[in-house]
């Protein structure tokens, strides 16, 4: 029943990370594919983690 509840545990926060990341992608202004692309997607890597650190 343990290890039930720790799976259960572990979707709910993966699921929470998930809805907080998709948040945070909704709020940024976006750049085009193209910019991203040149940069190595540079600002949303650097976006996702100050969030995260946040």
């Amino acid at each position: 029943m343990q290890v039930c509840r720790e799976s259960i545990d572990l979707y709910t926060r993966i699921r929470a990370a998930i809805a907080e990341l998709t948040e945070t992608l909704k709020d940024m202004n976006t750049l085009t594919p193209e910019i991203h692309t040149e940069s190595g997607f540079a600002d949303l890597i650097s976006a996702i983690q100050k969030r995260l650190e946040s």
